[in-house]
């Protein structure tokens, strides 16, 4: 079978102009495509150039003018002269029209005379009252002197409980000892009412631990009410 003369010479004809090459199927083109993307960067570059890059637009602002600073002297207000003493005159204090000699009369409020056990002499006007609006003489109940506290020895003491205090823990661990000495008033079934702290240990800890034991372990017997200074000592041995 033979080629005619027509392919042939397609076959042996090659394109020279680049843009033509570009143009042909991709059997064609695929040598030339390097080519045609460096030829269409400069070709971008080239158009760039033309058309030109527009720059941003300066702006001047105008400068403030400086402004003249102006010292400040500061004068002093002018001090008032100084005031004179008065001279002091030994002219005698006024006087009063009232005399001397005239005697202040007080206006006493009584009450009913037929309501009054006993007479009161009084001067000048009286003025009687009803008896409700006088006000009795307070009345207040006689009250005995409470005893005067005794130290409370428990090793000397017949009847009643009254255990040592263990020693607390964290007053142990920190070194605290010393002595406090409670005030403890005794209710007559043997209770301690009222524990107070008379003279501290100089530690709160202490003298608190020391308190509760009393109120709460101690049990003296029954009688009067007493009052009793009771010594709790801390010693670490």
């Amino acid at each position: 079978m033979g080629i005619s003369p027509t392919i042939e010479s397609a076959q042996q004809y090659s394109l020279s102009d680049e843009l033509a090459r570009c143009c042909l199927p991709q059997e064609y083109r695929d040598s030339n495509r390097k080519l045609a993307w460096v030829n269409s960067i400069c070709a971008l570059f080239l158009l760039i150039g033309l058309v030109g890059l527009k720059s941003p637009k300066i702006i001047v602002k105008p400068l403030n003018e400086p402004v003249e600073i102006v010292p400040v002297v500061f004068t002093p207000p002018e001090e008032p002269p100084p005031t004179q003493p008065q001279p002091q005159t030994d002219e005698p204090p006024p006087s009063f029209d009232a005399p001397a000699d005239a005697p202040v009369v007080a206006t006493v409020v009584a009450a009913d005379a037929t309501s009054v056990a006993f007479a009161v002499p009084v001067q000048g006007p009286v003025i009687l009252a009803p008896a409700k609006f006088a006000a009795p003489p307070p009345s207040k109940a006689y009250e005995p002197p409470k005893p005067k506290p005794t130290t409370f020895i428990p090793s000397a003491a017949s009847g009643g409980s009254y255990p040592d205090p263990s020693y607390p823990r964290e007053e142990l661990l920190a070194r605290h000892q010393g002595t406090v000495m409670l005030n403890v008033i005794v209710e007559p079934d043997g209770t301690p009412s009222t524990v107070t702290v008379k003279d501290s240990s100089g530690y709160p800890g202490l003298d608190r631990y020391a308190t509760q034991w009393i109120k709460s372990r101690w049990h003296w017997p029954a009688g009067e009410t007493r009052y009793y200074y009771v010594p709790v000592v801390f010693q670490i041995r």
